[in-house]
């Protein structure tokens, strides 16, 4: 990736993709201003993580595979 276009380089991109990923699963299952917060970059590690355990319990509960198969192409969670 050229540094000129994105300074951050490759790592910002990881995180952001990831965010984005857990911001668009949230949306879908509703939970929009935990969404917000996904993509919010003061947001802690630690709470995203919370918010990927939360779409998975609840796309599992809700038989929302559309929402596991994201997470899983992601390469968020397996299974």
């Amino acid at each position: 990736m050229n540094e000129d276009i994105c300074p951050q380089g490759d790592g910002f991109f990881s995180i952001w993709r990831e965010r984005s990923t857990i911001a668009d699963g949230l949306s879908t299952l509703g939970m929009h201003d935990l969404a917000k917060k996904a993509v919010n970059p003061n947001t802690s590690q630690e709470l995203i993580d919370k918010f990927l355990n939360i779409i998975e319990r609840e796309a599992r509960k809700l038989q929302r595979h559309d929402v596991i198969e994201s997470l899983c192409f992601a390469g968020l969670i397996y299974g």
